[in-house]
């Protein structure tokens, strides 16, 4: 049974991070069809968790802005939203103005990051409305702390009734494009780097060149076996590498160089000459690897789909083409 509920937990985590990664990409487009569809969606999985009776507010009044689902039994008013303004926090609240209104509790759901409100907003509502914001506002996070206290049966029920089959739809190629290109829209541009000589090596001669250990060596081949499907987001591989070699790559190289080499011989450094330097210093690349996917993991909610780990596909793809680790 614990088997069976870690299972349930982990198909829903995974669920709602695709589905705000797949919300944050089409908003770049304009394209807001999945966040309407994501009013409806949560409001059964919110009548199912929080075991609140939400009706669909906008069903009966056509253009409200203010509402989405209500609870009249309750008295409840929940916003769901992808919008983290001031003004959209007072456009909600201004719902309490209108006499339907009168006595509800509202509540704001983010579709992705939640507002974070300053000092002065807080305490302004707190003499307004009366309320502390902070527990007004809410996401993915306070959902998923919420679903995680269910009893076994109640979450695997929840599981088998709105996650599962949305599980399905996304396939492999999807969920990796979705990762790369969050990873991408969340990362400050720098300008490519273009020191390296973009030498290859047989990637089983590369693992003995840098030493790799066997769980490593494991997670790189698994990885290999999904290079098609990173192959295939070729419009978006230049961006993504910028990400992970020239930023997170190169700053672990330097990090573990730091106690080897004065800092300022280091920011003079090239990605290449740091890995040279790397090799001189004896720095174990198994340690790097690690770090590298330690810190990717930290950068994405999917750690995992179908069987595939992200992370050691992303890093495995530029293994194999020879931008991290030594290749001579």
């Amino acid at each position: 049974m614990i088997d069976l509920r870690q299972e349930a937990f982990n198909s829903i985590s995974r669920v709602l991070a695709i589905t705000r990664y797949d919300i944050e990409q089409r908003q770049l487009i304009n394209e807001y069809g999945l966040n309407i569809h994501g009013e409806n969606y949560f409001r059964d999985v919110f009548k199912f968790v929080y075991d609140k009776n939400y009706e669909n507010e906008n069903f009966d009044s056509q253009n409200n802005s203010c509402i989405d689902l209500v609870d009249k039994t309750e008295k409840l008013a929940l916003q769901i939203t992808t919008t983290r303004t001031r003004e959209k926090i007072d456009n909600t609240f201004n719902a309490l103005k209108f006499e339907k209104y009168e006595g509800y509790s509202i509540k704001i759901f983010y579709l992705l990051d939640k507002s974070k409100p300053n000092k002065d907003t807080i305490e302004e509502y707190k003499k307004k409305y009366g309320v502390d914001l902070n527990d007004c506002l809410f996401d993915y996070t306070d959902l998923i702390k919420k679903i995680e206290s269910l009893e076994t049966s109640k979450l695997i029920e929840l599981n088998n009734k709105y996650f599962k089959k949305n599980t399905e739809k996304y396939t492999d190629e999807i969920v990796l494009n979705l990762v790369f290109k969050h990873l991408i829209k969340n990362f400050t541009n720098k300008k490519p780097n273009y020191d390296d000589d973009f030498g290859t090596i047989d990637t089983n001669d590369k693992i003995k060149l840098n030493n790799l250990n066997s769980r490593i060596e494991s997670e790189i081949n698994k990885g290999l076996d999904y290079i098609s499907l990173v192959n295939n987001e070729d419009n978006i591989l230049d961006d993504l590498r910028k990400f992970l070699v020239d930023d997170l790559y190169k700053q672990i190289l330097f990090d573990l160089l730091l106690s080897k080499v004065s800092k300022i011989e280091l920011e003079r450094k090239t990605l290449a000459e740091l890995s040279d330097l790397c090799q001189i210093h004896k720095i174990d690349f198994n340690k790097i690897i690690s770090n590298l996917h330690t810190s990717l993991e930290s950068k994405i909610d999917i750690k995992d789909f179908n069987s595939m780990s992200i992370s050691w596909i992303i890093i495995s793809f530029f293994f194999e083409i020879c931008d991290i680790g030594l290749k001579k």
